[in-house]
């Protein structure tokens, strides 16, 4: 990067010399130590010995790669003449320090490098581009009139400092942004931010992303008005902004604006209650919120599966919770209902994970958005309400069952997946299985080994009884238990062949 600014022309910092002098038998011998400036000289030189190329112009945003920039990923040898020479001629600044004191030099070294460190949110606000421009005004920054921050995010929204606030914003429309675009959940990770800001250098702060993402804020800043002072933790944010972008479209607004504090309340009371129950090691009629949600937001919580997982079980809650009037009756399905069922089962297709399950080849299981159809698993008689979630299962339009037996079979292996048999609770690994199934979707290893003695289905001792469950598990991969991604882990399930 430094010697990419080289050649670019840009101004680079002054370097720092002390210079030492020592006389003895009428001769002075002169020795320069490097105050400030060292990495800057090692890139150089070994820039010119060839020890690395530069870096290729698809790794800046898309205003510099549009540039012309000739020395894209060229080590010294393979660069142009006139290149060599402009960075063997760059004029620096070069201030010399001639005191005997090092103690002087030392408080110089620590006066240069005094300035307060920047976080990674603190340099993307540095950043160009309208995109930067957007958070600062939407996340706020003190004393610059044209950053107010809007009342969400300044009022509402509970963080340590200005800087996580305006992370927490880059963070919700970076998500908003890909559900609108995609349908699909990345990585809040500070590396993802980063790719996020140079794709939108040339945002446009009037787009229908960002107008929408404004009515969603003043939605809930609306809503949340009454409240005296910031409470809303960074998880809610995010997920109550995904959920109102999805509501404002299908249900009635006057029905279900009043209902969101109340209904967040009442989902945080049940998580309060389920967190507390599973520390103390007693059970909770909401179980199901922790494990869904509250183990998520300390797990792992900026990952995409991690928030996947939780903002399928929060919008399934709140939908609940709010009892929002619907536009259209006639619908089976909402899209806010398709998205959860979507994501519930793991944008992969059902049908093809029974037929997995029973030993059978498929090649390709996921779904996308545009092609998949959420399937019946009871179809409706109408007389019954057989339209909830719990009847759906996530397809792919041509997996669909259409014949009497196929229709059995697939109903058959969806309620074995949710209503597992009790295991033999003499062996570890029924108890891993037990706990998998009961799950009904994929744990971390280290999770399974909490919930086993937890719920005390066997009697898991040792030092690092985590460790112990991992190795169980490797021990039948394949057979009885799948690895999803690193160190998570679910079940097979396989009536009457438990191995």
């Amino acid at each position: 990067m430094f010697i990419d600014s080289v050649l670019r022309g840009y101004s680079i910092p002054a370097f720092y010399f002390h210079k030492k002098q020592t006389s003895a038998a009428g001769f002075t011998n002169t020795l320069y130590e490097i105050v400030d400036g060292q990495q800057r000289i090692d890139a150089i030189h070994s820039y010119s010995e060839g020890a690395f190329p530069l870096l290729s112009k698809f790794k800046f945003p898309n205003f510099v790669q549009h540039a012309d920039m000739p020395w894209d990923g060229k080590r010294f040898t393979e660069l142009l003449d006139t290149e060599k020479k402009r960075l063997q001629s760059q004029v620096v600044v070069i201030y010399e320090i001639t005191t005997s004191d090092d103690n002087e030099v030392r408080d110089l070294f620590i006066r240069l490098q005094a300035g307060t460190p920047l976080n990674s949110q603190d340099k993307r606000d540095s950043w160009p581009g309208e995109f930067t421009n957007f958070v600062l005004t939407v996340g706020g920054k003190k004393d610059v009139p044209k950053w107010y921050g809007w009342p969400f995010f300044k009022n509402i929204a509970k963080v340590s400092n200005e800087s996580r606030r305006r992370q927490l914003v880059a963070q919700s429309f970076m998500l908003f942004w890909m559900q609108r675009r995609e349908v699909k959940f990345v990585d809040i990770k500070s590396s993802t931010l980063d790719d996020f800001y140079c794709h939108q250098v040339g945002f446009d702060q009037s787009s229908d992303e960002a107008v929408r993402f404004k009515e969603v804020c003043d939605v809930l800043n609306k809503s949340f008005l009454d409240s005296k002072k910031p409470f809303l933790l960074g998880h809610y944010v995010i997920h109550l902004v995904l959920l109102i972008d999805s509501l404002l479209d299908e249900y009635v607004r006057t029905q279900w604006t009043h209902n969101i504090v109340r209904s967040l309340k009442k989902f945080g009371e049940r998580l309060k209650d389920a967190t507390d129950a599973t520390r103390q090691g007693r059970s909770s009629e909401y179980q199901e919120y922790y494990k869904e949600y509250g183990q998520w937001i300390n797990n792992q919580s900026d990952n995409a599966n991690s928030i996947r997982r939780r903002h399928a079980f929060f919008a399934k809650e709140m939908l609940d919770l709010i009892g929002p009037e619907r536009r259209d009756q006639g619908t089976t399905f909402t899209r806010l209902q398709r998205k959860i069922v979507f994501f519930r089962d793991y944008e992969v297709c059902q049908f093809c994970k029974m037929i997995r399950d029973e030993d059978q080849i498929v090649e390709d299981k996921r779904v996308d958005w545009a092609d998949c159809v959420i399937y019946q698993v009871t179809p409706d008689d109408g007389q019954t309400q057989l339209s909830s979630m719990e009847n759906a299962a996530l397809m792919h339009l041509g997996c669909c069952p259409a014949d009497d037996h196929n229709v059995e079979r697939f109903r058959n292996w969806w309620h074995s997946t949710r209503d597992p048999v009790s295991p033999r609770l003499n062996d570890l690994k029924d108890a891993i299985y037990y706990v998998l199934l009961s799950a009904r979707n994929p744990l971390h290893y280290r999770e399974i080994a909490k919930r086993i003695k937890e719920t005390d289905v066997y009697p898991l001792r040792g030092l690092t009884p985590e460790n112990t469950v991992l190795a169980r598990i490797r021990e039948s991969i394949g057979s009885r238990f799948r690895q999803v991604d690193p160190g998570m882990y679910e079940a097979i399930p396989r009536a009457g062949r438990d191995r």
